[in-house]
């Protein structure tokens, strides 16, 4: 068994990251389950929600903790929402790279149609603009 789990902890190391592409961009609607943080050891924490969308759980990238946290619209469990993403395939799953969330009325735009993050273009040259909405 310690064979098996290294070899899949090797393998697992070696899958190439995900990538946004806009060839494979798809809407789905499902239940916020949950939110996860994932801490790489350095830099923000990522955020990801997990949707169920049918009777699949479909694992959603948002973007960075500091850029997540800013957003007006706060994601909790048992929320109806419409996952605009990226469809990335890992195993027998898939999860998605969201470009945006939509809850109600509320939309939460994390990337751009070619998946340029909203957290980089917000960042370059408009912080007078973030400063005055404080």
């Amino acid at each position: 068994a310690l064979v098996l789990a290294e070899t899949g902890a090797s393998q697992a190391k070696k899958a190439p990251k995900a990538k946004f592409d806009p060839a494979t961009v798809v809407t789905v609607s499902g239940t916020v389950l949950g939110e996860q943080r994932i801490d790489h050891g350095k830099g923000p924490k990522a955020v990801r929600i997990v949707v169920k969308v049918g009777d699949e759980q479909v694992s959603v990238q948002l973007g960075p903790d500091a850029y997540v946290d800013k957003q007006k619209v706060k994601l909790t469990a048992g929320d109806q929402v419409s996952v605009k993403g990226s469809k990335v395939a890992y195993g027998d799953r898939y999860g998605l790279i969201a470009q945006s969330v939509t809850r109600g009325g509320e939309t939460v735009i994390f990337r751009d149609a070619k998946g340029k993050p909203a957290w980089k273009v917000a960042t370059a040259g408009t912080q007078g603009a973030a400063s005055d909405q404080s």
